[in-house]
């Protein structure tokens, strides 16, 4: 949840820039804007190439954790043939599943 949030505040920043460009962006201050220094790539920028990098991040680690998930489940189901268990300890078992490492 925390991935979504800040993809839309950055999202939302993105716009704020493209559609407001005489709004003042968070790397405008006064010190930045004297002419002895370098210029520095905007914030619209810096959170697109960030956006970008960060989502196929997240993209990989969520097909890993289908694929782990999917194996758990059937862990799961192979369980229940051998023992019923409740709804509480079935989450337990899922969730040590996801937990345990490869």
């Amino acid at each position: 949840m925390k991935l979504v949030r800040s993809w839309l505040l950055a999202a939302a920043v993105g716009l704020a820039g493209i559609m407001f460009p005489q709004a003042p962006t968070f790397a405008q201050t006064p010190a930045a804007s004297s002419s002895s220094e370098v210029s520095k790539p905007t914030v619209v920028s810096k959170i697109k190439t960030w956006t970008r990098a960060r989502l196929a991040a997240a993209k990989k680690r969520w097909a890993e954790d289908n694929a782990k998930f999917t194996d758990c489940s059937r862990q799961l189901i192979e369980q229940q043939k051998v023992r019923r268990l409740s709804l509480h300890r079935q989450g337990h078992f899922l969730q040590d599943c996801m937990n345990r490492k490869p």
